[in-house]
């Protein structure tokens, strides 16, 4: 076997630690034995060339390094928080500067990857160079809240996000170029697998409560709840999917060169496959189904259609067996209602077409990167109060949104070069075994970056900076060596080596905003500020609170929360109230359509005005009407406020803007003023009470009975008959309670339950009935029996007496009481007739 000549020259610029020497471009071999099998597809574009004449020799140790910067950066909280972010960029800066890229993209790549960089950056053009939207007229003139001049309304949060936005296409543009050697693509797969099923155990354990893992991302109210190491639940499946992917390919690659390893990836799979089923993930299954069938299909299976369909329809019931064996969770999660819920236009459709709509006021260039969270709430009608959108569920919408379409036209084409450049859905058929161990590794890396990549089309997987980290670097494995044949000069290396320096810089700077040290403006240091400041204000500090406060606001003028944070500290402090009521004003003008905030605005305003009060509990009331009525409702939470606060009671009942609300306050008067005015109001504006249900109707009718004009109630269910039906028990009531007990029973028969009158028994025997009832006297229908043979025959009287004694029984029927009270009006005793139809009425 003899090794092919590099066709790169070597460079002569000054290498640092980590350059590969001119001996490091030996080939691979490239002959192959004539009964090498044909399980891959060959990368050549062109017969005749050999893949491994572009290949570049590297030590495998590096592989692992380079590996390890994803894995950690997820380990150590996927780049969420601030801390973590800066431990990624110190991490991949070091990687930027100790190993410089060995190989040169072409003019195409290199062209979008620079478009998508600085597209972004014309949204800091002044803002009255493009039509200014309405709703930046408003914030600005109306409420005087003091956002940027430029195109982007908050140009510090732009700023910010544009510089996590670039340290993550440094890292692609890096893991593209570096020039990966066979055995560092092997190194380095194997790592991300392992990294991924480390991952997924520590996930699994700490979800079963067998370890406590601080510092992964956890905050219910804004996220949900939380698996695993993202803030999203749903991009640790996606994890979990591709390192099952991965797995197999490294299992199948060590057996393939005989190496035991291959025990511990097959094993190792069972940890992400246990994630998945464990976190009810959709998304993470159907990668899952996607990713193996595609790589048992292409990259792992000999030529041959059956074998392939063999394979994948046994891959298909396993995965069924498994769904069957995880319990329900999973599997109704995946029924077809789910799926069709998770698809229909009340869930992330209409999300989608929102944001589309907002895309369209500014489609070149977007709003600016870091401000749809802020900009999407003024421009949407689609909402939910109880949560707030961060995202438009789509990695893809998402940049369109805020990068326009100038960011994201070149990222599409980047992609379509990677697709074009990776995996094994091009290229003509050879026998060179050589490179067919690589090939197989590369077109996993594929398939697992298509996964993540599919992934994000639904979701936002990619903009945590972990998990693009690991996407960055699989692309870098799935390249085809040949695509980058060019070595990369000093100037390259020298660039990405600044780059470096700047991202280690950026790395700092972060640390220092996550101790507290605003050092870096930006979204990140002001929401440092406002923890300082909430701190210093629990301390006593109010003062020195607020001007922290307002330098958070400078920094992000659109983040309601600074707002209502500051009108809070401005309580405290005793400023105006209107000063404070402006704040609180404003942050309601920020974020229109969550209603959390609005309701703690009024209880913040009771230990100062509770008038004022009023005013964030009537928003609350308008965005989220469903959570006002009912016991546990709102609405009775504030109508238990007021019972420190008499004087809230009026403004309480003049936000009762439907029958449930004023049915809820009526229940808590306790005057007769205060019933009065209620029913006056009431009456004023629905006379015959239509707006009521027959149950609240009747309930309003015992309220008025009881701390009412009980004369006016009882002449309106005289001379209404629609209100009889509900108020027919007081009115009956009211009859007997005058000794006007034939009028009480008028009123009651008809709307008691009919008797169910059976056929009386074939036997008249009285005497025999009475023997077989005083033989079993515990039996109702003995006793009925004889009644009926009774009151054929006339004998009321003794009818009467057998229905007392079937009445005393445990199991009576329920209609006995009316068939006595019928008896006893036959006899025209209407008073003991009244007495059995109240018990009746009463069991009813």
């Amino acid at each position: 076997m003899k090794p092919n000549p590099d066709p790169i020259p070597p460079s002569h610029s000054p290498r640092l630690v980590g350059d590969d020497t001119e001996d490091e471009s030996a080939a691979l071999q490239a002959s192959a034995p004539a009964d090498a099998p044909s399980e891959a597809e060959s990368d050549d574009d062109s017969p005749g060339q050999e893949e491994g004449s572009y290949e570049i020799a590297g030590p495998a140790w590096q592989g692992y390094v380079f590996a390890a910067i994803p894995v950690l950066t997820c380990l150590f909280g996927a780049g969420r928080e601030t801390w973590s972010k800066a431990l990624g960029a110190v991490l991949m800066a070091l990687a930027l500067i100790v190993f410089s890229p060995q190989r040169k993209l072409p003019l195409l790549p290199a062209l979008c990857l620079l478009g998508v960089l600085l597209a972004p950056l014309l949204t800091y053009l002044p803002a009255d160079w493009l039509h200014v939207p309405d709703w930046r007229l408003q914030l600005t003139q109306v409420w005087e809240i003091a956002l940027s001049s430029t195109l982007t309304p908050q140009a510090w949060v732009t700023a910010e996000t544009w510089l996590l936005f670039a340290t993550l296409l440094a890292w692609l543009a890096w893991c593209l170029t570096r020039g990966f050697s066979s055995e560092q693509r092997r190194s380095m797969l194997q790592t991300l697998a392992l990294g991924g099923v480390l991952l997924c155990v520590l996930s699994i354990m700490e979800e079963w409560k067998w370890v406590q893992i601080s510092w992964w991302p956890r905050n219910y109210a804004v996220w949900g709840e939380a698996f695993g190491p993202f803030a999203n639940r749903n991009h640790i499946s996606s994890i979990a999917a591709m390192t099952v992917v991965l797995c197999a390919a490294a299992a199948y690659d060590a057996h393939r060169r005989k190496a035991r390893t291959w025990m511990l990836f097959l094993v190792g799979a069972l940890a992400p496959l246990s994630c998945i089923l464990m976190n009810t993930s959709r998304a993470g299954i159907i990668l899952l189904f996607i990713g193996l069938t595609t790589w048992f299909g292409t990259a792992a299976m000999r030529k041959g259609f059956f074998q392939k369909m063999a394979v994948t329809a046994s891959l298909i019931f396993i995965i069924a067996t498994l769904l069957v064996m995880s319990g329900g969770d999973l599997s109704a999660r995946l029924n077809s209602s789910s799926i069709s819920d998770a698809a229909s236009i009340g869930g992330r459709g209409v999300l989608f077409v929102e944001t589309l709509g907002m895309t369209a006021q500014s489609p070149w260039l977007g709003v600016g990167l870091g401000n749809f969270e802020t900009v999407y709430p003024l421009l949407t009608t689609y909402h939910e109060p109880r949560n707030r959108f961060l995202h438009p569920e789509s990695d893809l919408l998402w940049l369109l949104s805020e990068g326009g379409l100038l960011t994201m036209v070149p990222g599409v084409l980047l992609l379509v070069w990677l697709f074009q450049t990776t995996g094994p859905w091009f290229g003509k058929k050879n026998k060179n075994r050589s490179s067919m161990r690589d090939r197989r590794l590369r077109n996993t890396a594929a398939i697992a970056f298509g996964m993540g990549a599919l992934h994000g089309l639904v979701d936002v997987p990619n903009h945590e900076m972990g998990y693009a980290f690991f996407m960055a670097l699989l692309a870098g494995i799935a390249i085809r060596p040949r695509r980058l044949s060019l070595p990369s000069g000093w100037g390259t290396r020298l660039t990405f080596r600044v780059a470096g320096l700047a991202v280690l810089l950026l790395g700092a700077a972060w640390f220092s905003v996550s101790q507290g040290n605003p050092v870096l403006p930006g979204k990140s240091a002001a929401q440092a500020l406002r923890a300082k400041a909430s701190k210093m204000a629990s301390t006593g500090s109010t003062a020195d609170a607020l001007t922290l406060v307002n330098e958070a606001i400078r920094l992000c003028p659109m983040d309601f929360v600074l707002y209502y944070e500051r009108a809070r500290i401005r309580l405290r402090l005793g400023h105006p109230y209107n000063d404070a009521l402006l704040d609180f004003s404003r942050s309601r003008v920020l974020e229109p359509h969550y209603a959390a905030l609005c309701y703690t605005e009024g209880v913040y305003w009771l230990d100062y005005d509770s008038q004022y009060s009023g005013i964030g509990w009537r928003e609350f009331l308008q965005r989220n009407s469903a959570f006002g009525p009912g016991i546990y409702g709102y609405y009775r939470m504030m109508l238990n406020h007021a019972e420190r606060h008499p004087g809230l009671r009026a403004t309480l009942w003049s936000l009762a803007s439907t029958a449930d609300l004023k049915m809820d306050f009526l229940e808590g008067v306790r005057t007769r003023v205060e019933f009065d005015m209620c029913l006056r109001s009431l009456l004023t504006e629905n006379p015959d009470l239509r707006n009521l249900e027959s149950v609240q109707r009747e309930r309003l009718f015992q309220i008025w009975h009881q701390y009412g004009n009980q004369t006016a109630l009882i002449t309106a269910l005289e001379t209404n008959a629609k209100w009889r039906d509900e108020g027919w028990r007081l009115l009956a009531e009211h009859y007997a309670k005058n000794s006007e007990f034939q009028r009480a029973c008028q009123i009651i028969v008809p709307y008691l339950p009919s008797v169910p009158r059976t056929a009386p028994g074939t036997s008249t025997d009285i005497p025999a009935l009475e023997r077989a009832m005083l033989y079993n006297p515990a039996d109702a229908r003995r006793g009925i029996d004889l009644f009926q043979a009774q009151k054929t025959q006339g004998d009321l009287n003794g009818s009467l007496r057998t229905l007392e004694k079937v009445a005393a029984l445990p199991n009576a029927p329920p209609y006995i009481r009316q068939e006595i009270a019928s008896i006893y009006i036959m006899q025209q005793d209407f008073r003991r007739a009244w007495e059995h139809l109240r018990e009746a009425m009463q069991k009813r």
